[in-house]
């Protein structure tokens, strides 16, 4: 079990120690003289982490904007599915037209690799991060929209029990909390025909995600090329240029997915850092300028200033008074409150 309040830092900086690991861009709306009093608490239940986020300012209600554009999908690369249970307040999905505002009671799904933004009234909420492996692929299909039924609701109640009963588990239980609950989840996010005649073909998604894959594992090998690939996927040129012809090609995959690798390397605080210029040969790019290129188009910044950002962190952590040192020494396999995985 991990526990995070705001009442542990000063009222001015309560938001922003709050939102400071939430995978979304976040900005307040309301009055900045609003106390941001919220807790957290939860665990990690083998590939699965459960959550729950309370509002203890009983007086007045915070709003704040959130934000997950492709920019930060790029840079942060988080690839999960949440499951959302709303006890109080409101959260409105902007780019969701079917039900965009979920109030108490309602269990909706976010996937962490989509573009989404919204409003948040404070509350009290429930979240379970699930891995995308875990999940049928179709999940990405529900992304914004409330799990209705009586399924849904059997997966609300059990999301409650769990966080109710979270203290009291042992070790040796565990795997099987996780067997039930993922049962349930794949319940509960299964296709209806109607659905899976307007998703796209199961078939052409598992083999994007096989050719995905194989790239990841092969990522920095100089000689990965569309034939290299076709030859050990199986797969011919028109079908593999097919696959990823609404994504910029094969060749912007492996691209992307090189400097993502590289930002990745840069951003660790702990591990030595060679120069830039080797870190950019190391994946793939061997001109240095346009290596710097690509990159701040990708993110936003220059490579150099990943690095000084980083070690301004450093420093940060360096100079922080012993109880917020607890925070920033949190466990490296997820953080609190929006349990999100670690890269």
């Amino acid at each position: 079990m991990f526990n995070f309040s705001t009442l542990d830092f000063p009222e001015r900086d309560r938001f922003h120690a709050w939102v400071c690991d939430n995978p979304c861009d976040c900005i307040l709306r309301s009055d900045a003289s609003i106390a941001f009093d919220a807790e957290a608490t939860g665990a990690a239940l083998g590939p699965l982490i459960l959550s729950g986020r309370r509002w203890l300012n009983h007086t007045r209600f915070s709003i704040h904007e959130t934000n997950r554009a492709e920019r930060r999908i790029r840079t942060d690369g988080h690839d999960f599915f949440r499951f959302i249970l709303m006890v109080s307040g409101r959260y409105l999905c902007r780019w969701s037209t079917a039900q965009p505002v979920k109030a108490a009671g309602d269990l909706f799904v976010l996937d962490a690799a989509q573009v989404n933004e919204g409003l948040v009234e404070a509350g009290d909420v429930i979240s379970l991060v699930v891995p995308r492996d875990l999940l049928p692929s179709q999940t990405a299909l529900l992304h914004g929209q409330t799990l209705a039924g009586g399924v849904g609701r059997l997966l609300g109640d059990h999301l409650l029990s769990l966080l109710r009963n979270l203290a009291s588990l042992t070790e040796h239980e565990i795997p099987y909390v996780v067997q039930s609950t993922l049962q349930l989840l794949t319940a509960a996010v299964s296709p209806t025909p109607d659905a899976l005649v307007e998703a796209c073909s199961p078939i052409r998604h598992g083999l994007r995600e096989r050719v995905l894959r194989y790239i990841d594992m092969h990522l920095l090998d100089v000689d990965l090329t569309p034939d290299r690939i076709c030859r050990d996927a199986g797969l011919s040129r028109a079908k593999l240029y097919q696959l990823f012809e609404g994504s910029g090609g094969i060749m912007r995959q492996i691209q992307r997915r090189r400097l993502r690798r590289a930002y990745q390397v840069l951003a660790d605080p702990s591990r030595p850092h060679p120069h830039i210029a080797e870190i950019a040969w190391r994946h793939g790019f061997s001109n240095e300028k346009y290596f710097y290129r690509l990159f701040k188009t990708e993110f936003g910044h220059t490579p150099g200033e990943t690095l000084e950002n980083m070690r301004a962190g450093s420093v940060l952590k360096q100079a922080a008074p012993p109880h917020h040192q607890e925070y920033l020494n949190r466990p490296s396999g997820w953080t609190l409150p929006f349990g999100v995985p670690g890269n």
